[in-house]
């Protein structure tokens, strides 16, 4: 119990970046539908 204490101290957990990389794909995901649409209509 006490390496995973040591852990967290010194930054990210594995499972805390995975987490973070997933919601970064997910918001890509998301704005580059929304970014094409754009350039669209700017032409």
């Amino acid at each position: 119990m006490n390496h995973s204490n040591e852990k967290n101290k010194n930054g990210f957990t594995l499972a805390e970046l995975l987490i973070v990389v997933a919601i970064i794909a997910v918001l890509v995901a998301i704005s580059i539908p929304i970014f094409n649409k754009q350039l669209e209509k700017a032409r």
